[in-house]
């Protein structure tokens, strides 16, 4: 769905960012601006700063910033047009419906779908409260879930008539085909339909954004031939290899630890999140999946994996700890005491000795070497060298290469070998050609590599823009009429930018100045420009100086700044970075240069740069007003005046 400009001009304007992130935080008014606790990383001291001048945030601890609906794909882990509809929402706001490229009709289809979920979930929260769900309210009793958590998870209960669920669904308007996408019928031979679920205990499921996409239903008396669970289908909205139960709740927990726990059932989860351990979350009648675990990824950098203690719990265990090293996951592993599982654990021994066990959480290392010792693999010299190759294996997957030598040497300690003879037989486990599917079972991809390469998250990273750049956008974005100075005073444009990102950030800049008028808000939720570049323009918006009110005290009159002495100290030290990076490119290569008359032409060059080089440096001596070094250091001025 495409929102229109002017209904996001509309939501922008009517959503003040003090009042939006005041919903989330507690600020306090400090000056022109409000201070409070970052959302965004653990801190004590406030360093979270809210400007409703320019409607933009910054914090100076862990350097987010931007604007209101900046503040909504961050805080609530949506996408842009998400945000706008959750702002539109709050502002009262209507989104037009626009359904032009919609020719199959498929988005009116899952509307409806969400639309059907959504009133059936809210039925079986109604029949739990009811004579009818009277088993099913023991049931959660028993679990131990309070009033709050079943409010909370909107757990309910479906009854047991063959079409309760069918009859409530067309009273409130629904149609048999929104029924059947929502997989909560089931359609006969004959063409008659039953509900799904029936005489059980439900668990809701919802995705990342909050939204049901489904149900996972618990038997609630013993039936010879039924199955203890009964899930929604595959189907248009529910895909349970994608769906990652309780992670609406947990997102923002996780987000603020970079830590998941995942543990196996829906009533675990629910447990745990009323233990008070509010980062857990669990598969959706699946084994853990790689898409599961990618969509986790955008919130944790570690995952503590809480199965239960049987065998296929620990079978489970080691399927996803290869998927989450391969993933890029930090794993630790919580070995529970036989015969337990994390509900059982939290029911009946408290939420302290949970975290106990979560304190005593070991590496995957550890606990797949002692798992490869209770099965008897580490009896003989043959057996270990196998364990130890499918460890290696493991750790190749792990895609930041820094990290491979201190795993190599927390496995030589624990088999007791060399870590140099690790570390070469991962250099061979590397450079291994990738297997296939029909040439190996494994799972765990092997990275393909002729020579170890240099970790691409320890290469130094270039700056967005030069500091000259910076403030000319600066300029652009807080200056009144300071695009339109730059552009026709001092005839900046995109070419006037060295690096890249000035480049573009100056052509959205100008672009959106002509579409809205006010650049700087469609700029920073720009999707063209990277999330670095818009970090930046944040940080530039932000960072704009303002002269402290302490010297009222002293009765100082403070001059106004002079943007064109900004003007041209940027656009001449611009003008100098492009001669002395030619300079440092010729110095590099003339002593290499065996033909003499070639190399006199280099170095009268170079003399040429060096003395223009100080000729520009004494521009910055001239007043701002003085055209010449306007027509020096911008050659769109020469020409325009010729």
């Amino acid at each position: 769905m495409r929102i229109p400009d002017h209904i996001i001009d509309e939501v922008r304007a009517a959503s003040d960012i003090v009042d939006v992130i005041g919903e989330h935080v507690r600020l306090k008014k400090m000056g022109r601006n409000y201070l409070g606790l970052c959302p965004f990383h653990n801190e004590k001291t406030p360093s979270f700063n809210v400007n409703p001048e320019r409607g933009i945030y910054k914090c100076f601890g862990c350097g987010k910033a931007g604007n209101a609906i900046t503040f909504v794909t961050e805080y609530q882990h949506v996408g842009f047009v998400d945000a706008i509809k959750i702002l539109a929402a709050r502002a009262g706001i209507v989104i037009p419906e626009e359904r032009q490229d919609d020719p199959t009709g498929i988005h009116g289809r899952k509307d409806g779908a969400f639309a059907a979920l959504r009133t059936a979930a809210e039925f079986y929260a109604q029949v739990l409260t009811n004579p009818a769900g009277a088993t099913a309210k023991d049931y959660f009793a028993k679990r131990g879930f309070t009033a709050k958590t079943i409010t909370d998870f909107t757990l309910g209960a479906a009854p047991s008539a063959w079409d309760a669920t069918i009859l409530h669904l067309r009273g409130s308007g629904f149609t048999d085909e929104h029924m059947v996408d929502a997989g909560l019928v089931v359609v006969r031979e004959d063409g008659r339909m039953y509900d799904r679920f029936r005489g059980r205990a439900v668990f809701t499921i919802r995705d990342d954004q909050g939204r049901v996409v489904g149900f996972s239903a618990r038997i609630l008396a013993d039936a010879e031939g039924q199955p203890k669970y009964i899930n929604s289908p595959q189907g248009l909205l529910f895909d349970k290899s994608r769906i990652v139960y309780g992670l609406d709740r947990a997102k923002r927990k996780i987000n603020e630890l970079r830590t998941a726990i995942i543990v196996e059932g829906q009533a675990d989860v629910v447990s745990m999140h009323q233990g008070g351990f509010i980062n857990t979350v669990a598969s959706s009648g699946t084994s853990l999946t790689r898409e599961q675990l990618q969509l986790l990824h955008r919130y944790a950098d570690t995952v503590t994996l809480l199965f239960d203690a049987d065998n296929a719990g620990q079978q489970a265990m080691t399927r996803a700890i290869e998927l989450a090293l391969s993933i890029g996951f930090d794993v630790r592993v919580v070995v529970l005491p036989a015969g337990s599982d994390p509900d059982s654990i939290i029911r009946d021994q408290g939420a302290d000795s949970m975290q106990a066990l979560l304190d005593g959480a070991v590496s995957f290392l550890e606990f797949q070497a002692e798992r490869f010792r209770d099965l008897g693999l580490l009896d003989d010299p043959a057996n270990q060298a196998k364990a130890v190759r499918t460890l290696l294996q493991w750790i190749a997957s792990v895609p930041d290469r820094l990290r491979h030598p201190f795993l190599v040497r927390e496995l030589a300690e624990r088999f007791r070998l060399q870590e140099n003879f690790l570390l070469r037989e991962l250099a061979t486990v590397l450079s291994a050609p990738k297997p296939t599917a029909s040439s190996s079972r494994s799972a765990t991809p092997v990275p393909q590599t002729t020579e170890p390469q240099q970790p691409a998250d320890i290469l130094p990273t270039a700056p967005v823009m030069l500091t000259s750049e910076r403030e000319l956008i600066r300029i652009a974005l807080t200056v009144d009429h300071g695009l339109a100075m730059l552009m026709h005073k001092y005839h900046v444009t995109d070419e006037t930018f060295w690096s890249e990102g000035g480049r573009r950030i100056f052509q959205r800049i100008v672009i959106a100045e002509d579409e809205h008028h006010d650049a700087l808000h469609p700029v920073l939720n720009d999707e063209e420009l990277s999330p670095t570049e818009r970090q930046e323009v944040a940080d530039i918006a932000y960072s704009t100086v303002k002269v402290s009110a302490q010297w009222e005290r002293f009765n100082v009159d403070m001059p106004p700044q002079e943007v064109s002495l900004l003007v041209r100290d940027a656009l001449v030290n611009l003008h100098l970075h492009r001669i002395q990076h030619d300079l440092a490119s010729l110095m590099r290569v003339v002593d290499d240069v065996g033909d003499v008359d070639a190399r006199d032409r280099i170095v009268y060059r170079i003399n040429d740069l060096v003395i223009k080089r100080e000729t520009v440096r004494n521009y910055l001596k001239l007043s701002p007003d003085d055209p010449t070094w306007l027509h020096a250091v911008t050659p769109s001025a020469s020409s325009s005046s010729a």
